[in-house]
């Protein structure tokens, strides 16, 4: 890691997104060693909050030392960079920028924080394997090492997506059943477009169009609607257990998470952390909204709509999502 020096703009870079939460933590927790009482503001950066956002890096804060701002991207456009350069050469000296993003930087960002600020980037690597290894060493189910190897050749270097698979595959196999690789190939055709766990990410960042469009392709795979429909259920009861926006330490949220779902959390902490800053964005009337839907999805799959199983999966999906996107909308600033 680079020491932070007189730096004040950093960039993580990573394409594993679990990698990219510890490697983005380390950034930050390196600053606030060298700088106290700093304001500390995390956004999800996208069109309709980065001009927003970047306004608070020419601010001095009142009542603290500056202002450490976290923007999250999915991708940083040309604009993006543009408007990223501007802040940065127009902002108070005692504020901090760290962008953290699964893709390359544009051309014009990379050459600006290699004169001006620090660039990390991290390899999943060797930790990558051993974190997959701990992880069928921790399930319940029997798989084969056949069935392992095929797992981690599909997930590619996304290992965070491992333990969303296993949940599914302890929904659809008991522990007594030895799966095979031929067992777990429905739940890894085409991975990237087709896992089941995608669903429950696309629902709650609010892409309604993208997950009306995974389920059908779930459907002509015959994708069984349970495990579908465990895999939402599953999804909302974490978000719902680690709803608290008091829960700032890595101890807390695994406790709200033991207590709200009845088991420890099988994800790195940086995951939790990651469904924490999601469902700090929901308040009570949302979680109550969501749990509505999913009771009228299960009665109207048990056949109390007279509504055949997939178009009363998809109501569900295009409801939720479209709460979701609502909830999204909101901005979440958290102090540390």
């Amino acid at each position: 890691m680079t020491a932070v020096g007189d730096r004040r703009f950093f960039a993580a870079v990573c394409e594993d997104e679990v990698e990219l939460l510890d490697l983005t933590k380390r950034i930050i927790s390196s600053i606030e060693v060298q700088r106290e009482n700093l304001e500390f503001v995390d956004r999800e950066a996208n069109d309709d909050t980065l001009r927003d956002s970047l306004s608070s890096l020419s601010q001095l804060p009142m009542f603290e030392s500056g202002i450490l701002l976290l923007l999250r991207f999915t991708k940083i456009s040309e604009d993006d960079a543009s408007l990223l350069i501007d802040a940065m050469d127009h902002s108070y000296d005692s504020n901090y920028l760290v962008i953290a993003t699964t893709k390359n930087l544009p051309r014009s960002l990379s050459k600006y924080l290699k004169d001006h600020g620090v660039i990390e980037n991290s390899e999943i690597g060797k930790k990558g394997a051993e974190y997959a290894a701990k992880c069928f060493a921790e399930s319940p189910l029997m798989i084969s090492v056949e069935a392992r190897s095929a797992i981690v050749g599909a997930l590619g270097e996304d290992y965070s997506m491992l333990p969303s698979l296993l949940n599914t595959l302890e929904t659809a196999f008991s522990p007594d059943t030895k799966i095979t690789a031929g067992d777990i190939r429905p739940f890894l055709h085409e991975i990237e477009d087709l896992a089941p766990w995608s669903l429950p990410d696309l629902v709650v960042q609010g892409k309604t169009k993208e997950a009306l469009e995974l389920l059908g392709k779930l459907e002509r795979t015959q994708m069984a609607f349970p495990i579908i429909t465990a895999v939402l259920n599953r999804r909302f009861i974490e978000l719902a257990a680690l709803s608290s926006p008091t829960l700032n330490s890595i101890e807390a949220r695994t406790d709200a998470y033991r207590r709200g779902t009845g088991q420890s959390p099988k994800a790195p902490p940086f995951v939790v952390e990651k469904l924490w800053r999601d469902a700090v964005k929901f308040n009570t009337g949302a979680f109550a909204n969501v749990f509505g839907i999913l009771g009228e999805l299960e009665r109207s799959l048990r056949g109390a709509s007279g509504l055949e199983s997939f178009v009363s999966l998809e109501l569900a999906v295009a409801r939720l999502a479209a709460l979701c996107a609502t909830v999204q909308k909101r901005k979440t600033t958290s102090k540390r």
